[in-house]
């Protein structure tokens, strides 16, 4: 959405191996502080071609976002032994009082039947006072293996706000960990699956807190529309013991439209402080008979009662993206997918 010229002086977007040497010692010392993940974070380590950087210096605001774009053009016939394998990195800074919008999109050709694995990280440091607003999009070949990991530490007054729609992928997981670390934290993270087929929709959550006064809400919605289709989510916040006055709050949904899709919930939150205000919930369940009826009284016949409830359950999250084009485009997206789901 940006062109490069247009960015404020000082703010680099680009590859690690093309940064001036003086950047990329402050940016490898920003991150140097980042805790390793699990085998896929080390594959895509020592995989990954080269790391794209995005640097925002002290008290710089972008104005326009950043939009990366991936898209996968090649893949595996069935039954063939071969894996084709994407390993994007991309690092994001941003220095104390900065602001910034990034926006990550996966998809992939749908239909096709080509399998392919895409494995990508991303590792984002917010200094103090800073704001960093990131919408995460994931459509990709029904036949695809998608596995991402988000690593996020957050300095003192900071804010991190995180909006996710995942509809695409054989199997698609979300590893997000994020570490406040200091007082008066903000963190906000918002998330749509949406399981149509034989997939799995899987997001892996890891929220510390470690100081005091910091705010969270995480809510988790999953939609699961078929009786081979599955959803997990194991989100977990913990408030440390010097975390005091800590505000957070924890909401997992889910939709199960068919008698044996499945989804799994847990929601835990560990409190080792004692002065806090928290709260978790979990709800499960097929649409309410009482909605259903309010439409039918109406004129409105069931599959289109049901078709509109569905929608409406996700329009929460869709309404966080930003800009109205990408807004109407994941709604229309999903609206075809709840209309005709693929055949797997």
């Amino acid at each position: 959405m940006s062109k490069l010229s247009e960015f404020p002086k000082g703010v680099y977007v680009g590859t690690l191996s093309a940064m001036d040497p003086d950047l990329t010692a402050r940016v490898l010392e920003l991150i140097s502080g980042f805790n390793g993940g699990d085998l896929f974070w080390s594959i895509n380590g020592i995989a990954a071609p080269d790391v794209t950087v995005v640097y925002v210096p002290e008290g710089c605001r972008v104005e326009n976002p950043i939009h990366f774009g991936y898209f996968s053009v090649e893949g595996s016939s069935k039954g063939s032994n071969e894996t084709y394998v994407s390993n994007p990195r991309v690092v994001v800074v941003v220095e104390k009082g900065g602001e910034l919008e990034i926006i990550e999109e996966f998809s992939g050709t749908q239909g096709s039947g080509e399998s392919y694995w895409t494995n990508c990280a991303l590792e984002v440091a917010i200094g103090e006072g800073a704001k960093l607003r990131h919408s995460y999009i994931q459509n990709e070949s029904s036949a695809a293996a998608h596995i991402k990991w988000t690593s996020v530490r957050q300095e003192s007054s900071s804010t991190y706000e995180l909006t996710e729609v995942s509809t695409g992928g054989k199997l698609g997981r979300h590893n997000l960990h994020i570490q406040q670390l200091g007082p008066d934290t903000v963190t906000e993270l918002s998330t749509l699956h949406l399981s149509v087929g034989d997939q799995t929709q899987d997001l892996h959550s890891q929220l510390v807190l470690d100081h005091p006064r910091g705010y969270s809400r995480q809510l988790h919605k999953c939609i699961v529309a078929h009786s081979k289709g599955q959803a997990v989510f194991d989100g977990n916040v913990k408030v440390n013991r010097y975390a005091q006055q800590t505000d957070a709050g924890q909401l997992t949904r889910s939709l199960l439209l068919e008698p044996r899709a499945t989804v799994n919930v847990k929601p835990n939150l560990q409190i080792v402080a004692d002065d806090v205000k928290c709260s978790h919930g979990a709800a499960i369940s097929d649409l309410e008979e009482t909605q259903l009826l309010y439409f039918q009284a109406r004129g409105i016949d069931p599959k289109t009662a049901r078709r509109v409830l569905t929608f409406a359950f996700g329009g929460e999250v869709i309404d966080k993206l930003p800009y109205s084009s990408i807004r109407e485009r994941v709604r229309s997206q999903i609206k075809n997918l709840l209309d005709s789901p693929p055949n797997l």
